[in-house]
């Protein structure tokens, strides 16, 4: 449903000609990240062009095996960018275990993993936590993050969202084919409560408005998540006059052909019923018809959020390459037409080589500008190339298709690859445009499920949680089946919300840092009593203060233990001179002191 009405931009459309041509449906911290990126892009390709005209171009002189060093570091080399030198093990051990598990390694593994002598001892970490339940977990979290399916939301309850979530989970355990997901998700029939994949479509169904507008929603949302831009403005108008300072591309759209977009769901119907008296539990019904198009035709009383339809009667077209239906099953053919487009499986590298590069190829990985992306086609005037890194980019996609759409096997690429690997600490002068030559590791923020399994995992204070139905005890955040949960435990669900976690509704997921959320970190009771080294207080009594406060050993080792626990790695000199000239009183109280301040460190806060 659209936050706000699609009239307006019929209200504004003279305004925006005459002297912005934004879409209003970019709201203006949308449109901010999307110039500056756009500024990085210049700077990438202004750069580039200097180091072809300037001194001769440095040569590559290993020999790389893995396909995203060969292209990154020939690049580098052709234009004499230094990358950045090769993480520590520490580095790396946080930084793999974060990527793939959720949250920080305990210090026995960083301490193992430290005194492993082995020369593949990386290759081997990176096997042991691709087989782990835990990076089920986080693949698991990161697509739901994507679909967005809640209980919250009046078209789904428990039931129906842990039938959808069950259904994600166990095919990130299995490994599920990508493409084989995503058809049975788009063309899925049947009752929310029973059948994964109708979930999907009941979290954007506008039941009190005419049925065009939820076509559309899900069309926007399904273009967006799938291939990795946004139609939601054409659905209202054309492109041209609205968009030309956001996408090309799509200036170049028209709403008809979004509306022959949309088509492919007009045989679509859904039903919202409830088995009990006042409607408590929600369920919806979704099916097909063997007949009918998309339509402009609505009730007049009812006209929804869009400009009116002006004569849409259409039949489906996909709008990458105008196929047409095969079958008279639209919505199959539609999910067998999308799946089999190279765009979905471009689309679907790229997000997962934002997640663990911090950027994308193609950036944002929800925008992208076809007018902007083939190099054998530059774009107009100053407009930049898009795709920074094509002929990787078609080698991942590649790579991805011939492993059978499967994660396992392109997380594994990426994260072996010296790129990865980099250093986030960069000697030397650095330029923003080496941003897109990805020549160190960019640091990201944790989210709110990292950072707070992260935080049980140093002080170690795991608690179970339980949420609504789910039948097995929860230990970490990414376990839970949604921002409604766990619903029983306030403390949990405050903690994840300052952190900005959302609620898949009206709040989106927030990735960088605020004000309030770190007053938290630094103030809540809750996070606190997790450092404290006193068997009164309310924490577990094997926290991990009390637990190296116990051992016999020297302050100077239990300081190097509480680093290790918290920041995989021990203190520096001036670190440790520091914590030593600070010691008053009992040990187990300055210890808690030490702990409280690295968990409010940058280091602890930031996947560096």
């Amino acid at each position: 449903m659209l936050i706000k009405s699609c009239l307006l931009s019929v209200v504004l459309a003279a305004p925006l000609l005459a002297g912005d041509p934004y879409c209003p449906r970019y709201p203006e911290s949308v449109r901010a990240e999307q110039i500056d990126l756009l500024e990085l892009d210049r700077s990438y390709a202004a750069f580039s062009r200097m180091a072809r005209f300037g001194a001769a171009a440095g040569r590559e002189q290993t020999t790389r095996s893995n396909l995203v060093d060969q292209h990154l570091f020939a690049k580098m080399a052709a234009d004499n960018v230094r990358p950045a030198s090769a993480s520590s093990d520490t580095e790396f051990a946080r930084r793999i275990h974060l990527d793939l598990t959720g949250r920080i390694p305990t210090p026995e593994a960083v301490e193992a993993f430290a005194a492993d002598r082995a020369p593949d001892k990386r290759a081997k970490l990176i096997e042991q936590l691709l087989a782990s339940p835990a990076f089920a977990d986080q693949l698991t979290t990161f697509w739901a993050n994507k679909f967005k399916v809640t209980r919250a939301h009046e078209n789904i309850g428990t039931r129906g969202r842990n039938t959808f979530y069950e259904w994600l989970r166990n095919s990130m355990v299995a490994d599920r084919p990508y493409d084989a997901l995503v058809r049975e998700l788009l063309s899925a029939s049947g009752e929310v409560d029973t059948v994964p994949g109708p979930q999907f479509f009941a979290r954007w169904m506008d039941l009190a408005g005419p049925v065009q507008d939820s076509w559309d929603d899900i069309t926007d949302k399904i273009t967006t998540t799938f291939l990795g831009f946004k139609t939601e403005c054409i659905s209202c108008h054309n492109g041209r006059g609205h968009l030309e300072k956001i996408n090309l591309y799509l200036t170049r759209r028209t709403r008809q052909q979004f509306w022959r977009m949309s088509a492919w769901l007009s045989r679509m119907t859904f039903v919202r019923w409830s088995d009990d008296n006042i409607g408590f539990r929600p369920r919806v019904i979704l099916n097909d018809r063997t007949y009918g198009s998309y339509t402009g035709s609505v009730n007049p009383a009812n006209p929804g959020n869009r400009p009116a339809r002006q004569g849409a009667v259409v039949e489906p077209e996909f709008i990458l390459n105008g196929a047409k239906p095969r079958t008279g099953e639209w919505r199959k053919d539609f999910a067998a037409i999308l799946t089999a487009d190279r765009q979905f499986a471009r689309a679907t590298v790229n997000h997962i080589w934002a997640y663990l590069f911090s950027h994308g190829i193609v950036d944002p990985p929800e925008a992208w500008d076809f007018e902007r992306t083939d190099p054998k086609r530059p774009p107009p005037g100053d407009w930049p190339i898009q795709n920074t890194h094509p002929e990787l980019l078609e080698a991942l996609t590649d790579f991805f298709i011939r492993n059978n759409y499967q994660f396992r096997p392109l997380f594994r690429l990426l994260v072996t690859s010296d790129a990865y690997q980099l250093s986030s600490r960069y000697e030397g002068r650095w330029q923003p445009a080496f941003v897109r030559y990805f020549a160190k590791h960019e640091p990201r923020r944790l989210s709110a499920e990292e950072l707070y399994d992260s935080m049980i995992t140093a002080t170690r204070t795991e608690q179970p949680m339980i949420a609504s139905e789910v039948g097995r005890t929860l230990l970490y955040a990414n376990q839970l089946p949604d921002p409604t949960e766990p619903a029983t435990d306030f403390r949990v669900v405050d903690f994840l919300n300052q952190a900005g976690r959302g609620n898949w509704l009206a709040i989106e997921r927030a990735s960088e840092p605020s004000i309030l959320g770190l007053l938290y970190l630094m103030n809540d009771a809750q996070n606190v009593n997790r450092t404290l080294g006193n068997a009164t207080a309310t924490v577990s009594s094997r926290n991990r203060v009390l637990q190296i406060d116990s051992s016999p050993v020297s302050d100077e080792e239990a300081i190097r233990r509480m680093f290790v626990a918290t920041l995989s790695r021990g203190p520096s000199e001036g670190e440790m001179a520091r914590v030593l000239a600070y010691r008053s009183g009992a040990r187990a109280q300055w210890l808690s002191d030490l702990q409280w301040a690295l968990l409010n460190k940058l280091d602890f806060v930031f996947n560096y």
